[in-house]
């Protein structure tokens, strides 16, 4: 049973293909997809996977992987880690201005809240409201409007929109902790996509968004070249489908008991604080240093390039 939950972000840097495997519609390689709103989401699976893959290759995080994660012998005992699957935030689509806003329905914004209060620590009051959000609400300074007319064209459609007072209070909390304030020699690192955020969220009804979600990934056509030929080998031509980059995922970070007998667990905590705080600390402290990691397939072509945030302190500031 899990004792304590966590919240992270996932914000995908390169287009990244999360796959369900073949089938024998238009695209080939179809992404994962929630069975009951068909939204995009990401298994617990993959991301354990994922982030088991970049511990295991720290040599100061390696040691506790197998009591965090659990062993490579499932027999042996079960983790103390768990995930749940990464669930749309936020999607981007295609703007005549703005060149690009996110857009979120009451559907997704009200399970996050939901989601948000199995977590120690969150302060709901910043999330006050986001449920009575309107379809078709958008922030008063948004760059997405026509000139002159309260109207949002996204793709080939156009949205008349109102302002909504709560749903720029909310743009302003997530763009602080999506692109956090970090200075460089060049300055505010995130500073142009933090304020873009902060005016370029569009709140649709749900219908619009799962079509936008459905219609508006990137499909990609890739082949095989025979090597001898330099053509495309026979059979060789397929589909894959790709969630654009970024796209903002969340989730959650469960923890519950470790389970290795009292010797070993004082063992491997050394230091006076739950099993939980332990696992907690463990999988945060150790993803800040590895915020920059690949989820999904084609490695190697630059794709599943994601960004994992943290709010401060794991959820303070959440």
């Amino acid at each position: 049973m899990f004792k304590k939950a966590k919240p992270f972000f996932i914000y995908t840097e390169t287009p990244t293909h999360v796959g369900s495997g073949s089938e024998l519609g238009y695209v080939d390689l179809p992404i994962q997809r929630e069975k009951h709103s068909n939204f995009p989401k990401i298994e617990a699976s993959g991301l354990k996977g994922s982030f088991r893959s970049v511990f295991n290759s720290d040599p100061q995080l390696k040691d506790k992987v197998k009591y965090v994660f659990g062993p490579e012998d499932g027999n042996d005992h079960a983790g103390g880690l768990g995930f749940l699957d990464g669930r749309i935030l936020l999607f981007p689509i295609k703007s005549v201005k703005g060149i690009f806003g996110w857009v979120t329905c009451p559907y997704v914004i009200s399970r996050f809240k939901e989601e948000m209060s199995l977590c120690e620590g969150v302060s709901l009051e910043k999330l006050d409201g986001i449920e009575t959000i309107t379809p078709n609400s958008i922030v008063e300074n948004s760059s997405l409007k026509l000139e002159d007319n309260d109207v949002v064209i996204l793709e080939e459609y156009s949205f008349k929109v109102q302002k909504n007072d709560r749903l720029r209070k909310f743009s302003a909390w997530l763009s602080d902790i999506i692109f956090p304030k970090l200075q460089n020699s060049s300055g505010d690192v995130y500073r142009i996509f933090r304020e873009k955020m902060q005016k370029d969220i569009v709140v649709l009804s749900d219908d619009d968004f799962r079509d936008f979600t459905d219609m508006s990934t990137e499909v990609i056509t890739r082949t095989k070249i025979n090597a001898e030929k330099g053509t495309v080998e026979d059979g060789a031509l397929f589909n894959e489908e790709y969630i654009p980059e970024n796209t903002i995922f969340y989730s959650l970070a469960l923890a519950s008991a470790l389970f290795v007998d009292e010797k070993e667990k004082e063992s491997i905590k050394k230091i006076n604080k739950t099993e939980e705080d332990f696992i907690l600390d463990y999988f945060f402290s150790g993803i800040g240093k590895h915020d920059i990691i690949q989820i999904g397939g084609n490695t190697t072509i630059g794709k599943g390039i994601v960004r994992i945030v943290t709010p401060e302190g794991g959820n303070d500031n959440a």
